[in-house]
């Protein structure tokens, strides 16, 4: 059997790492210690004054720029109060005349109202206005149970709904012309 062992052989080896010997240091430039701490002291100092006159170029551009934003917010605000005071002028004046219109036409209806009051109160005893209230009453009822029931059924829908709305108007206008008639042949108004 062969030696494995390595270390008995001495060609098996590595050879030595080659030493460092007084004539190979002195080969080595002796670097001058104050001349690089005289460098980097200059280079800091430049590094510093570089720095400061950044700084003082920042402050000035942000004192620029806060003075263009604060001119802009008064010039903003100005036109918006100047707008906003139009705005609400024209909507005082459209309130004014809205109101004043809406008056008009409260007084207005409440002549009318007054009028028709009158105008049943002096024929209540007119067979036509009893015979429209007997129908207005009749028609509501028949029409409000019908449209339940076909909505419990399910069967209600919008063609039902419009065609009831149709025979609503055909009816109406039915009446209107009844009316008009036995108004001036029949049961003359008081």
């Amino acid at each position: 059997m062969p030696n494995t062992d390595m270390s008995s052989d001495p060609s098996s080896r590595a050879p030595a790492p080659p030493s460092i010997n007084d004539s190979t240091s002195s080969s080595f430039t002796d670097v001058d210690s104050q001349h690089v701490k005289t460098e980097a002291q200059e280079t800091a100092n430049t590094a510093a004054q570089k720095t400061s006159e950044a700084a003082d170029e920042t402050k000035e551009k942000s004192s620029e720029y806060i003075e263009k934003a604060k001119k802009k917010a008064n010039e903003a605000a100005q036109y918006s109060k100047e707008k906003g005071s139009e705005f609400a002028d024209e909507a005082g004046d459209k309130y004014n005349r809205a109101k004043k219109s809406a008056d008009r036409n409260a007084k207005e209806a409440k002549k009318e109202i007054k009028s028709a009051g009158q105008d049943i109160s002096e024929n209540r005893d007119n067979p036509v206005y009893i015979a429209n209230g007997i129908l207005l009453v009749a028609g509501s009822a028949a029409l409000g149970y019908g449209a339940y029931t076909k909505h419990i059924a399910g069967e209600l829908d919008w063609k039902i709904a419009g065609t009831w709305a149709a025979a609503v108007g055909v009816l109406a206008v039915g009446d209107y012309y009844v009316s008009q008639y036995l108004f001036q042949n029949k049961y003359p108004k008081k």
